[in-house]
């Protein structure tokens, strides 16, 4: 079993290079991840009560910041995860920035610097299918800390990056920068789908030209789904995928969309 310091001294270390899991501290459910996960959870919850009163501009710069944060870590484990193995290996079915969470990337720009229905989109995926799985990746990291310790440049970075999608959500909706109210027009149920709808035309051209893989989950190949996935042709796999996804963006709005309607009923 590997010491604290055996992993400090190996964080960078590729996975082809790392002893089974069951000699890594850290990995899925042990005593250090379990740790570690609940320091962060600590952490994000005072910086939330912390920035719970501050305006909307200073949040600005804090997303900003965090934005260029997350990019930058992205694409340097991308090169590491290709280039640090025993093999220089780019993994097209696997490393794109093409998964749920993913699309935080490419809707938190928009979520700061966008206006009317663009920030609006942008914030309603960040605070739907983003914190949902944001939070579900936070605590469950099996694609990860099954080859990794969270003490580890992987583990790293899938908690700060999954750490950074709830704390954006939460402070947008602690700081009213975001609400799930005020919503009158059915129509506005599919605003918050806009990100993922548009992200998904990449991930299914990639899911079904030759290199073939199973982002977003769309094929219902990958983890839990993996059973429905093999009595479900594709075609309706992607039918329920989006189905599915419609409904986890809208369910938050729902709420005030049916009390609406009885409002205007009255």
């Amino acid at each position: 079993m590997w010491t604290l310091n055996d992993l400090l001294k190996n964080f960078f270390t590729h996975k082809d290079f790392l002893p089974s899991a069951d000699n890594l501290p850290g990995t899925l459910f042990t005593p250090l991840h379990i740790i570690v996960s609940l320091f962060c959870v600590g952490l994000i919850a005072l910086l939330c009560f912390v920035l719970k009163n501050k305006s909307e501009k200073t949040l600005k710069k804090i997303y900003a910041v965090l934005w260029v944060t997350i990019v930058v870590l992205e694409a340097a484990k991308i090169l590491w995860e290709t280039y640090s193995g025993k093999t220089v290996n780019f993994e097209w079915g696997g490393i794109l920035p093409l998964y749920p969470c993913s699309i935080f990337l490419y809707a938190l720009p928009f979520a700061i610097w966008g206006k009317g229905i663009v920030r609006k989109a942008a914030c309603g995926y960040v605070c739907s299918l983003g914190i949902l799985g944001g939070a579900i990746n936070f605590v469950y990291l099996a694609n990860i800390l099954s080859n990794y310790s969270c003490i580890s440049f992987a583990g790293f970075h899938t908690l700060f990056y999954h750490g950074v999608i709830v704390f954006t959500a939460l402070t947008m909706l602690i700081s009213r920068y975001h609400s799930y109210t005020k919503i009158t027009k059915w129509r506005e149920l599919f605003i918050p789908y806009l990100p993922f709808l548009i992200v998904s035309i990449i991930a299914n051209i990639v899911n079904f030209s030759p290199i073939g893989s199973d982002y977003m989950f769309f094929k219902l190949n990958s983890f839990i789904f993996a059973p429905l996935g093999r009595a479900t042709e594709d075609w309706l796999s992607v039918i329920i995928v989006y189905i599915a996804y419609l409904f986890i963006h809208a369910l938050p709005y729902l709420p005030s969309f049916i009390n609406s309607k009885r409002k205007t009923a009255d």
